[in-house]
């Protein structure tokens, strides 16, 4: 008899459709929707060409909006610039990223750069939450204009 996997909602592993619990991180969540939940979720920050604190007001308001939602994935474009060394909602919303101004959601921010098929740390995203896989798209593939963030399951 073949063994049924389908995703888990909480780390994106396969799991036995059967099993009471992920055997990767113990949920014991139902993953109904698991697919669903871990295809990104887009915030452009720069569309309309906003003033910086517009953008980031933008940011937390998309934010509050998937709030309870169970989304998982979330890319944000920021944009690189128009003048190509880093616009100011780039750098003022990494700065936020690495703050931890909004972490009580976030749990893991990937910056464009490093969304590399060659990169350690992208490796490491996709052993570790695989499901992402299939959410990271050529575009965002060495985009220094957008960042990847992993939203806690509870959020």
């Amino acid at each position: 008899m073949k063994n049924t996997l389908a995703l888990c909602c909480d780390c994106g592993n396969q799991r036995s459709l059967i099993a009471s619990m992920c055997p990767f991180c113990g949920s014991k969540e139902t993953y109904v929707e698991a697919d669903a939940r871990w295809r990104c979720h887009v915030i452009n920050l720069e569309m309309n060409m906003p003033l910086v604190d517009q953008a980031l007001e933008r940011f937390h308001v998309q934010l509050e909006k998937i709030r309870g939602k169970g989304l998982r994935a979330v890319k944000v474009i920021h944009g690189h610039g128009s003048s190509g060394s880093g616009g100011n909602i780039r750098r003022e919303f990494r700065r936020a990223m690495e703050d931890g101004l909004w972490g009580e959601g976030i749990m893991e921010v990937y910056f464009g750069e490093i969304l590399n098929p060659n990169s350690p740390q992208y490796q490491s995203l996709l052993q570790t939450y695989p499901a992402i896989k299939n959410s990271i798209t050529k575009d965002m593939q060495g985009n220094p204009g957008i960042t990847l963030l992993l939203i806690d399951k509870n959020f």
